[in-house]
């Protein structure tokens, strides 16, 4: 299937740094994550992953974009969906011009490849979010979401999917249930622990699996983040 290529300048891509700079000890992070999640999927099928964070202003979709590059990185066919239908994030990283997005292909308005662009990096695709509906939680609890979630898995050899911050809407709660797995991102010097354990049984109640937490620690002078598996 062909993809139309992204325009060559992008907004905020410094903050891409596993595609920057992949030499990096950050970069050597995500590049963790993803082998730890590879690890776990060879009992289970974990193709789809879902991002969320307790609160705004977590991290939650940088953390989901070098994610996504880094699997893309391994020759995985990966796609980026901005599943954020309030505050859709993903196109200030990845300036790929404007397409339908996910909201095109759940009103049968755009095709899959209509609707997808092809990022800078070899193997990344990436999904927007399209025009912002009145009523995201009714849109994300369709039907017709879940058989667009299924031409999709049938295409990438992984998904990961941006969402709304857990504690705010009911988007990503829905959204856990329509993916394999789900990752929390915690941002340290910012959310309270009551919250971070609110959001945590929250996903463990909606997730088909809750993998564990990505802390990213905002206070150090260069963005560091590491990785806490599921006990």
């Amino acid at each position: 299937m062909k993809r139309r290529k992204a325009r060559e300048t992008q907004r905020d891509d410094h903050k891409l740094i596993v595609q920057n700079k992949p030499l990096s000890p950050l970069s050597e992070q995500f590049r963790m994550i993803v082998e730890n999640i590879e690890l776990m999927s060879i009992d289970d099928k974990l193709k789809s992953i879902l991002i969320t964070s307790a609160d705004p202003s977590s991290g939650k979709s940088i953390i989901s974009s070098n994610l996504a590059i880094a699997f893309a990185q391994k020759g995985k066919k990966t796609l980026l969906i901005d599943g954020d239908l309030r505050k859709p994030t993903i196109h200030k990283y990845f300036r790929n011009g404007v397409s339908l997005g996910l909201m095109g292909l759940v009103k049968k308005e755009s095709t899959i490849e209509g609707a997808i662009f092809e990022s800078a990096t070899p193997n990344l695709f990436i999904l927007q979010a399209g025009i912002i509906p009145v009523n995201p939680a009714a849109i994300l609890a369709s039907d017709r979401l879940k058989e667009v979630l299924a031409e999709l898995d049938a295409e990438f050899d992984h998904i990961i999917v941006d969402t709304p911050p857990i504690l705010a809407v009911a988007d990503a709660q829905i959204l856990a249930g329509m993916t394999d797995t789900s990752v929390l991102i915690i941002r340290n010097d910012y959310t309270v622990t009551d919250r971070a354990r609110k959001a945590s049984e929250r996903l463990e109640q909606s997730s088909k699996l809750f993998l564990g937490a990505i802390f990213n620690n905002q206070q150090q002078k260069q963005d560091y983040y590491y990785y806490q598996e599921r006990e």
